[in-house]
């Protein structure tokens, strides 16, 4: 239900009688605590407080919400969550991202090398061999792997991730002058999710321009 609320925060706050422990619902206030600018943040404090805690798992999960709160700043949070529970694939995928943000490759490799030989390979490890791969300019394992994600969960969010890649992937062919190429991943990107999604509109209006110059460019091709 907070969820759903995320963008009243406000709203969120009037839910706070309901939440004891820590997890996404802790996060959600306290994110609507520093969108509202409150002087007093409970709920920040809470996660504050539980960061320091003798159970690894509580310190852990407060390290991994004040690491998205706290953003640019957040490393130290999940490095620590990650050196508490070695084993989550979650915290750990997290902790992949925000190297990758902070411009620290070489340490965002070696970690994704613990997390694959582990042999997990959910949601968020796809996500995160993304978000590598793209960093590392590598758009085909950037696709490949935002495509595995979302074989293992088509939501709105996973089909953009997608839709974009290939929508870039091929504008950048075309402007390399690869329109045969182009085609292929644009083609992908258009059928994703909805027809009206604004990856899909953007690659059929490439598409469009590349029908056109093939049948207007003599000897280039027949139309598609």
């Amino acid at each position: 239900m907070l969820k759903a609320l995320s963008d009243e925060p406000s709203e969120v706050l009037e839910y706070s009688y309901l939440v004891r422990g820590g997890g996404s619902c802790r996060y959600r206030l306290a994110r609507a605590e520093v969108e509202l600018g409150l002087p007093d943040k409970c709920s920040l404090e809470w996660l504050e407080n539980s960061f320091h805690s003798d159970i690894d798992s509580v310190a852990a999960d407060a390290g991994c919400w004040l690491s998205i709160l706290h953003r640019d700043s957040g490393l130290p949070f999940i490095e620590r969550a990650v050196e508490l529970m070695p084993e989550e694939e979650f915290y750990r995928s997290l902790f992949i991202d925000k190297l990758i943000e902070a411009g620290l490759l070489e340490e965002a490799i070696f970690h994704f090398g613990i997390l694959k030989e582990s042999g997990i390979s959910g949601l968020s490890f796809w996500q995160t061999a993304s978000s590598l791969h793209e960093a590392l300019d590598d758009p085909v394992g950037a696709i490949e792997s935002s495509r595995r994600a979302w074989e293992i969960r088509m939501t709105p969010s996973s089909a953009a991730d997608l839709g974009w890649k290939l929508y870039f992937y091929g504008r950048d062919m075309i402007r390399d002058g690869r329109m045969i190429d182009a085609v292929p991943p644009l083609m992908e990107s258009s059928n994703l999710w909805s027809n009206d999604s604004l990856w899909a509109v953007k690659s059929d209006s490439l598409l469009l321009l590349i029908n056109e110059f093939m049948s207007t460019s003599e000897g280039y091709g027949e139309p598609l």
